[in-house]
């Protein structure tokens, strides 16, 4: 074999070569984008149900006292279907407060919900309707408000009891 004939030959194989590397490059970079997309999408899931919706403060009067909570405020459809489901990190002083388009009985229950909660419905007057206290975690039961309510306050369990919040009782601050 001459070397005028071996050449092209290794020119090919370089090019062969070359080619497989950067096709392995290609796709070790596409799979590296990939993986990267991914993680960004698993991480921004993980926190959209707490990031997602815009963060209130609404204050309650009782008997004894003005009480304020800094709530997510769920406002959507899908932020309603959402609600507290998976959420362990609920502080004294946080909550979630759900938002209808009309005033109307409402409909909750606790599957999916690792937290015992009180939940208060108020009425578009935004006096406090009823309250669900102390809910079942993970609990399938109906959980009705009674009487009609347009806003919903889902609270650590116990602390409307605690903070004497009751029937009655008007929220003077409401997103």
């Amino acid at each position: 074999m001459r070397f005028a004939d071996f050449k092209p030959l290794v020119t090919c194989q370089g090019f062969f070569f070359a080619s497989k590397l950067k096709e392995k490059r290609f796709r070790a970079s596409g799979m590296t984008v990939l993986r990267l997309a991914f993680l960004v999408l698993l991480m921004g899931v993980t926190t959209a149900f707490s990031a997602g919706m815009r963060t209130e403060t609404v204050e309650v009067r009782s008997d004894n006292g003005t009480h304020e909570f800094q709530v997510e405020v769920a406002e959507t459809a899908d932020d309603r279907a959402q609600g507290l489901m998976g959420r362990t990190d609920l502080k004294p002083d946080q909550g979630m407060l759900f938002i209808f388009p009309q005033s109307g009985l409402q409909y909750f229950w606790m599957k999916n919900t690792p937290t015992s909660l009180d939940i208060i419905f108020i009425g578009s007057d935004y006096k406090i309707k009823s309250i669900a206290a102390n809910t079942v975690p993970f609990s399938e039961e109906i959980i009705p408000s009674g009487l009609p309510a347009k806003y919903v306050l889902e609270i650590l369990a116990g602390r409307a009891a605690e903070l004497g919040i009751k029937p009655g009782d008007q929220v003077i601050r409401i997103p």
